[in-house]
This record gives C-alpha cells, sequence and structure tokens, in this order.
C-alpha cells in the first residue's frame, strides 16, 4: 500500500518561481501539503523568489521649482529661440513631462548652437523613461568621461546601474559622487542607495513555525474494503472485497510544522551574480512519528539580471527523512529564466532535473529520474492585487514502469491586501496523471488519475508577535482514479508564525 501512496509536488520562483517578485508582486512560495511514502514528488520544487525592483526617485538637481508657469508655445516659436527652447527643456526635466521631453528632442538636436551635455542629459533620461538602460547607460558614462565634473549625471548614473542590477559599478559611481560637495539630501539619497545594495547582497534567512493538522497523514483511501478485480466469464470483471485493516484506512493528526530558509546573491560585476540558497521543512507528528518527515535542499550557481530578464542555471543535493529514517536523496539541476516588459507583467520559465535514489531498497522500483517543464504569467493590477497563471508537465521516470507517469497541470492564483485589515492569497491546481505501463493487480489496467488542489493563505498585515507573523494555512487534496484503491483526499490546516530575520 505504501508504494501507491504518491506526494503533492511542492511548487514555489522560488527561490523555481515562485527565490525574487518586484514589491508589488511579492508573494510566498506556493506548497503543498506532505504525505506518506513512497513520495515521488515531494522535492521542493520552488522557484527562486523574484527579488523586488530597486527604483528610487531619480535625485535632482535643486532648482528653483517656484518659477512662473510657461506659457504655451508652438513648436515654431521654440525652434525660433535656442535659449528658451532649452529654458523649457530644463523645466520639462525638473517636473519629468516626458511627453514635452520627447515633442522638444524631436528638433532640438538639429539646432544651431545648442548645449550638448543638455541635449545627451534629456535623452539618457528619455532612453531611462522607457526602458532603454542600456543606451541611457552608455550616453551617460560618455558624458561623465567628457565632463568629470557633473556630479548629478554621475548620481542618475548610479541610480540607472543600480536599476540596472550593475551594482558594483554603481557602488564605485556613488562612492565618487560622496566625495563631492551635493547638498545634504542628496548625500543622504546616495547612502541609502549604497545601503540598499549591501543590504540586498547580504545573507537573508527566513523561519516559520507552527501546529498542523491532516485528516489523513497516511494518504489513505477511506473504502472499509479493498476491492481487486477478478476476470470472468465472456470478459466480465468482478470486484472481490477484502476488509482493510484499520491502519489501511486515513489517520488525523496534529504536527509540529517548521520551515528555514537561508539565500544570498552576490554581484560579480557587470549583471552577473553567484547565488546560494538552503532550504528546509518538515512535520513532526507526536504520537505517529512513522509519518512524521524531514527535507533538506541546497543549491547555488550562476545568475545574471538586468531591469527586465534574468536567468540562473543551478545544480542542486537533496536529502529527505521519513519516520526519523534516510528515505531519498537527490542530485540535480534547475533552470529558469524571465522577462519582465514593464511593471504590471512578468512572465517566467523553469525546468528542473532531479535523478532521486530512495535508500529502501523495498523502494528501489521507484528509482528514477523528474523532469518538471513550467510556464507563468504574472500580472499586477494594483499594489495590491497581483493574480498568475502557471501551466506545467511532469515527466517522472521509475525502474518499474506501473509507477512513471507523465502529469500535465494548470495553475491560477491570486494575491490580495485590503489596506491593513486582511491579506489573501489563493490557488487552485488541476491536472492529469497518466501512468506508462498497466497495472498487472488490476488485470492490466492503464491507471489514470484527475488531481485537484486548492490552497488558501490568511493574515492580518502589520500584525506581528515577537517579530513574529502569523498566517493561517489551508490546503485541500483529491485524486480521483479509475483504479478505486487510489482514490482519496486530504485537508491540512496550520497556523504558522514566521519571520524574515
Amino acid at each position: 500500500m505504501l508504494r501507491s501512496r504518491l506526494p503533492i509536488l511542492l511548487a514555489t520562483l522560488t527561490t523555481l518561481f515562485l527565490a525574487a517578485l518586484p514589491a508589488m508582486l511579492t508573494a510566498q512560495p506556493l506548497t503543498g501539503q506532505t504525505l506518506t511514502p513512497p513520495r515521488l514528488l515531494d522535492d521542493r520544487l520552488q522557484a527562486d523568489p523574484l527579488r523586488p525592483l530597486m527604483t528610487p526617485a531619480p535625485a535632482r538637481k535643486p532648482s528653483d521649482r517656484s518659477q512662473a508657469p510657461v506659457p504655451e508655445l508652438n513648436d515654431e516659436d521654440l525652434k525660433a529661440s535656442v535659449a528658451l527652447t532649452e529654458h523649457i527643456l530644463n523645466q520639462a526635466m525638473l517636473h519629468e513631462d516626458w511627453s514635452t521631453l520627447q515633442r522638444i528632442m524631436r528638433f532640438y538636436p538639429t539646432m544651431s548652437g545648442i548645449d550638448v551635455v543638455l541635449r545627451d542629459y534629456v535623452q539618457g533620461a528619455l532612453y531611462r523613461h522607457h526602458g532603454q538602460y542600456a543606451k541611457a547607460i552608455s550616453l551617460y558614462r560618455q558624458l561623465i568621461t567628457q565632463h568629470p565634473d557633473l556630479d548629478y549625471v554621475r548620481l542618475e548614473l548610479g541610480l540607472m546601474l543600480m536599476e540596472n542590477k550593475v551594482w558594483r559599478e554603481a557602488d564605485q559611481q556613488f562612492a565618487r559622487v560622496q566625495r563631492q560637495a551635493l547638498d545634504p539630501d542628496a548625500q543622504h539619497d546616495v547612502a541609502m542607495y549604497r545601503h540598499m545594495m549591501q543590504r540586498e547582497q547580504q545573507w537573508q534567512f527566513q523561519a516559520g513555525v507552527g501546529l498542523a493538522h491532516n485528516n489523513n497523514i497516511n494518504a489513505a483511501n477511506k473504502d472499509a474494503f479493498l476491492r481487486l478485480p477478478i476476470a470472468g466469464p465472456e470478459g466480465s470483471t468482478f470486484w472481490l472485497p477484502f476488509a482493510k485493516n484499520p491502519d489501511a484506512l486515513p489517520e488525523a493528526a496534529w504536527g509540529l510544522k517548521y520551515t528555514a530558509s537561508a539565500q544570498r546573491e552576490q554581484n560579480l560585476g557587470g549583471n552577473h551574480f553567484y547565488t546560494l540558497a538552503a532550504e528546509g521543512d518538515g512535520v513532526n507528528y507526536r504520537h505517529h512519528n512513522a509519518y512524521s518527515d524531514q527535507s533538506i535542499t541546497l543549491r547555488g550557481g550562476y545568475k545574471y539580471q538586468d531591469v527586465s530578464t534574468w536567468f540562473a542555471a543551478m545544480p542542486q543535493l537533496g536529502k529527505a527523512w521519513v519516520g526519523g529514517k534516510p528515505y531519498r536523496h537527490s542530485h540535480g539541476f534547475g533552470i529558469e529564466a524571465g522577462y519582465r516588459p514593464d511593471m504590471p507583467w512578468q512572465f517566467m520559465g523553469s525546468f528542473l532535473w532531479l535523478k532521486r535514489d530512495y535508500d529502501d531498497p523495498d523502494y528501489d522500483a521507484y528509482d528514477g529520474p523528474l523532469r518538471v517543464y513550467s510556464l507563468a504569467a504574472m500580472r499586477a493590477f494594483s499594489p495590491q492585487l497581483m493574480v498568475y497563471g502557471r501551466a506545467g508537465m511532469q515527466n517522472e521516470s521509475a525502474r518499474s514502469g506501473e509507477y512513471a507517469s507523465r502529469f500535465p497541470w494548470l495553475e491560477v492564483g491570486a494575491s490580495s491586501t485590503l489596506g491593513n485589515v486582511v491579506g489573501t492569497r489563493l490557488s487552485l491546481k488541476y491536472g492529469h496523471r497518466h501512468y506508462k505501463k498497466p497495472y498487472a493487480l488490476f488485470l492490466y489496467t492503464q491507471r489514470r488519475d484527475r488531481e485537484i488542489e486548492l490552497n488558501a493563505t490568511l493574515w492580518k498585515p502589520g500584525l506581528t508577535l515577537y517579530g513574529f507573523q502569523p498566517r493561517l494555512y489551508a490546503s485541500y487534496s483529491r485524486h480521483h482514479s479509475n483504479l478505486p484503491m487510489y482514490a482519496r483526499s486530504q485537508t491540512e490546516v496550520a497556523l504558522m508564525f514566521e519571520k524574515r530575520l
């Protein structure tokens, strides 16, 4: 019976989607509950969270903003006076009036007697506004090479480098700016930006602990009888019932649940980073220790990221224990990539390959590689509302073809906060599992399962107890199968206390 109980795949970027979102898209990794052995699908396939974009408001050189409103002028009026046109450009830059800047820059560069520094400064700002960071950075680098005394241009360059994840060079530019006689507000901003980058490259720790109740810790079928098919005359089938032992029926239990993670990203230069991560979780059932489990996953590798794209390749190792005994070990690698065309949208793709080996010789038939492919899209409608959709394919190989399967699935979810009143996260996952070879025990019937999983999280923003934020988690899963003994359902509710350390 134990060999037939497959776990729910735990999903997250992440540290693979879900390890970093911008602030308005930040969401906790989605996880499923842990089932009894043999748990073929419970490797922690969490996406590396999409890290927040640091996009502080650009620091502008102090100017007199109390000037009288500029009268409306047409293009011909401006073309007739360089001085007037440059005055309008300066005012538009101060007020970040992008439409006016774009309009005037159509003809200003062709006028005679123009200020080439102002031209390049405005053009770089427009490039930045339209997300063309490579062009903006290149133009501002040329400016400060030709005019090293342009401290506020250097400050703008440092900001763009920071936003574009070129943190090492950004820090160098900020350090040089700090030595100049900027106004106190600009000095404060520079110190804050340097601190932000240093903090982002330090180890990030998170821990959680809480109480969980699971109504089916052994992932058992609730039917009191095991029904096996018997071939009858003329192709008929009779289902012969056998009474189950009580321990083969669903068992409910309370358990102590815990999670911990640590991760770090360090800029190597340019847009290149190395990343390290360690994740562990488990649940302890005091009176049902045979179903207690723990697992740990270690990852590390290379990551490229800029303001709109990222790519990571990370080898990983995993180890799991059940009932206090070694259960399974694995090794493999993951690849993920993402694209952020603008702040509301994000698109991601990932691939994971794992070679899993079970420590108990009785489970040798389950040894084999696991391959998971997924694509996701996320949309932020506001800082308080984010929705996402994912599609994936999981191919699971095993020494015995009866346990090898193909599992295409779809998932949708949303995260929302209502001010400081309540925060919620909901997700729904649905898939069909197709097993590759017929089951000899069931007259060589090809097994087909349908699986559905619901997850919900509830919390109150700003509420903490000794620095820990309480969160209420609820999950429900149901497996339908054409082979009745594999049908089952499971519900878990957990009150967790979580903290970023």
